[in-house]
């Protein structure tokens, strides 16, 4: 059992208990998806109905689950009245999959709102936090109950946050210029120009500023979303400068066959 889980929902809850009372958590260290039983997951206690009422065709109901960093989410199991659920993991919410349930209760005639149950194993490393966003044309949404189980992170809270600028790879590369002098010098000044600028958004040029006051969700979001940019830019300047050392190379071959044929 981890610590609590922090649930959210983008539609009013019209009955149940609190969102924190949803979810129940079970630490798990199998490597082989278990799917729980049907009663560790239903319980009278942590049903909750959601309704939307005011649009019409309403927007799609978002339940977000988030444990301690310490923790990672290995697999969920859900049971709701909703027929879809797309899937989003991970601190900027990226697309993971598009689930259809399975139904509960489809031979009971008696039952007025099927029931629909999610088992969805989360292969990814290090996530703490997942976005539900079920589909269904109803105004009210059932939910009647949840089970995360979850397994110790072991990259710890540095799972979620940006990787550090490489400098060393960035220097490797202005070593590796082309064979014009010239074109070497302007690049290296344009890349010492731009290092310059993007070490003022490293987590290393700010560990004095993050000791006294750490930083918020969405700047350690905008840092991550900074330093991808960064690694795709490098990744695009080694190929360029191949790519530049390839023509000069073959352009070098040329003048000296064109020499040759001189002679």
């Amino acid at each position: 059992m981890c610590e609590k889980v922090t649930a959210r929902c983008t539609w009013p809850q019209l009955s149940g208990n609190g969102l924190d009372q949803l979810v129940a958590t079970r630490l798990s260290d199998e490597d082989v998806f278990v799917k729980p039983d049907l009663d560790d997951v239903i319980d009278e206690n942590r049903a909750v109905l959601f309704s939307m009422q005011s649009a019409d065709p309403p927007p799609p109901c978002e339940l977000r689950f988030q444990i301690p960093n310490r923790f990672k989410i290995a697999a969920l199991t859900l049971i709701c009245s909703a027929p879809k659920v797309e899937l989003f993991i991970g601190p900027l919410q990226e697309y993971c999959e598009t689930i259809y349930g399975t139904c509960v209760d489809d031979e009971d005639p008696e039952v007025a709102v099927r029931p629909y149950r999610y088992d969805m194993e989360i292969d990814r490393s290090g996530i703490n936090d997942i976005n539900l966003k079920m589909l269904t044309s109803a105004s009210e949404i059932c939910v009647y109950g949840a089970l995360l189980q979850v397994a110790p992170n072991p990259n710890g809270i540095t799972t979620q946050l940006p990787r550090p600028m490489d400098a060393q790879r960035i220097q490797e590369l202005l070593q590796r210029g082309g064979t014009s002098p010239l074109k070497k010098e302007e690049q290296a000044e344009k890349f010492e120009q731009f290092m310059s600028l993007m070490k003022g958004y490293s987590p290393q040029a700010k560990d004095q500023t993050q000791e006294t006051a750490p930083p918020s969700t969405d700047v350690a979001i905008l840092k991550e979303h900074i330093d991808m940019r960064f690694e795709k830019l490098t990744l695009l300047v080694s190929k360029r400068l191949d790519n530049f050392e390839a023509q000069q190379t073959e352009k070098l071959n040329k003048i000296i066959a064109l020499l040759e044929k001189e002679k």
